[in-house]
């Protein structure tokens, strides 16, 4: 059998010899590096190229997500793990987000969980991705191997287990109650409560008795104590749905809560101290609405001890007729199929409410049309109308990415002709003023788009055909 060949970096020496004792013990060829040049020798010496990489997220001359990327760029089939410690937990998810596998913390103190972990790494296989999709459609929520959400279920996995609060995002109809019902039923939580609390559903002025309880007499109508969703959640998961809807007198109080664990019933004297793993879901731009002074910058922090974006189903259409397949399934009544052009039609539409809608549309045909196969015609006419027509690709744009290809070209050929000796050429810094000049004409045109939107960054998505997300990381988390 072939060796693995594995890259070990990290400016520890205790911990590559560690690691390279450990590997070899599984017949790995191990190959380490203590800093970020010695890795780009390496990416630029060793022909054979890398299984998999275990990298240390920081090293004193360079960031472990930019050498991610590096490896990733030379190696795409590199599977990489990060090293990392508790304090930087945040940063690992981004490295999985940006490509990584998956994240070791430090110290390795567990060493069965650490074993496991890194047997996945080089026993890398469809399996495991089919196991994943699986269990995350156990909690309804249906995607298939390779998708965007795979992703999102893979991290949500790892972060399952982990005492840290997590703020969902995504558009109305994305599942992000079945994402919270995950990260619940996966963590040491599972056997105790999860309550979910819409803070969009309930008038303010019952708000603060609906989450901290109230005391008999509190107010009129208070006939006897009533516990809150604080109390209901003891050692669970209180699930705040919609939290960006909180009026900004119980958003001191959820601050509060969060901080020290302690609340105080209505009309009531005693503290309760209170154990719960907050999970939070959104579909507003919430660092917006700081900005805009709607939302406490401060309790933002303190929800998103990690973020987890649910991507919209017009960016995973390729999980549409597994989705499909499942509802009709489950619907028990008669056996339905769907057959392949009603399938495109779906894959066409643009789903504004997400894999709620998709649900809704497949309930209101079926109980139209009672058929074993459903076929396109049988479809709502708005969606085959949407469905049929598809934004038009102009001549502009065509000319314009002919024009483009030009400039590119024209631009190797300049450069190249530049070069005068490969001897005199620092390979490392021309690839990263490449990545650097992406960056630079990304922001450029997402600034020219906002300027010609007046600001619209919801209009400019749509635009760009891009997410409100994608616009903020290119401004903010790019520069």
């Amino acid at each position: 059998m072939e060796k693995k060949q594995i890259l070990i970096v990290d400016d520890e020496h205790e911990v590559t010899s560690f690691f390279t004792y450990f590997l070899k013990q599984k017949n790995c060829d191990v190959t380490v590096a203590h800093t970020g040049q010695d890795v780009e020798r390496l990416l630029q010496s060793h022909s054979a190229g890398f299984h998999a990489a275990l990298l240390d997220l920081k090293l004193p001359d360079a960031s472990g997500l930019d050498l991610l990327q590096r490896i990733k760029s030379v190696y795409p089939a590199c599977e990489v793990l990060i090293m990392t410690g508790y304090s930087t937990i945040k940063s690992a998810v981004t490295a999985i987000q940006r490509g990584a596998k998956d994240y070791l913390e430090k110290p390795f103190d567990d060493l069965d969980g650490l074993e496991r972990i890194i047997d996945s790494l080089l026993e890398a296989s469809v399996d495991q991705e089919h196991d994943l999709v699986q269990q995350a459609a156990s909690y309804g929520i249906i995607f298939t191997p390779g998708s965007p959400m795979a992703k999102v279920a893979a991290i949500a996995k790892k972060l399952a287990p982990k005492a840290i609060h997590v703020l969902i995002e995504g558009e109305t109809g994305t599942g992000k109650e079945l994402m919270a019902r995950f990260l619940h039923g996966e963590s040491s939580r599972a056997h105790h409560p999860f309550v979910a609390f819409n803070c969009g559903a309930v008038p303010e002025s019952l708000l603060e008795s609906e989450l901290f309880g109230y005391e008999k007499g509190a107010f009129t109508g208070a006939l006897k104590a009533r516990k809150g969703f604080f109390e209901l959640a003891h050692n669970g998961t209180l699930f705040l749905d919609e939290i960006g809807e909180a009026p900004a007198s119980i958003q001191v109080k959820l601050l509060r809560t969060l901080e020290s664990g302690e609340f105080i019933r209505v009309g009531g004297e005693q503290v309760t101290q209170s154990n719960i793993r907050f999970i939070s879901a959104t579909n507003r731009d919430l660092e917006h609405e700081v900005e805009m002074n709607r939302f406490r910058r401060d309790l933002l922090y303190r929800l998103e001890g990690i973020k987890l974006a649910i991507p919209p189903l017009r960016e995973r259409v390729q999980d549409i007729p597994a989705i499909a397949k499942v509802f009709l399934e489950k619907r028990g009544n008669f056996s339905c199929e769907i057959d392949r052009e009603a399938v495109e039609v779906l894959q066409q539409y643009e789903w504004p409410g997400n894999v709620r809608q998709l649900i809704n549309v497949l309930n209101q045909t079926l109980a139209l049309h009672e058929c074993r196969v459903l076929r396109a015609e049988h479809l709502p006419a708005n969606v085959r109308e949407k469905a049929r027509d598809p934004r038009p690709s102009s001549s502009f744009a065509s000319e314009f990415s002919q024009r483009l290809d030009q400039e590119c070209s024209r631009f190797i050929q300049s450069v190249t002709h530049n070069v005068k000796s490969i001897d005199e050429l620092d390979f490392a810094y021309l690839t990263s003023r490449l990545k650097q000049l992406e960056t630079e004409l990304s922001r450029a045109i997402i600034e020219k788009g906002l300027t010609e939107t007046k600001g619209d960054r919801q209009l400019l998505s749509k635009k760009l055909n891009i997410t409100k997300r994608t616009i903020r990381y290119i401004l903010h988390e790019k520069s």
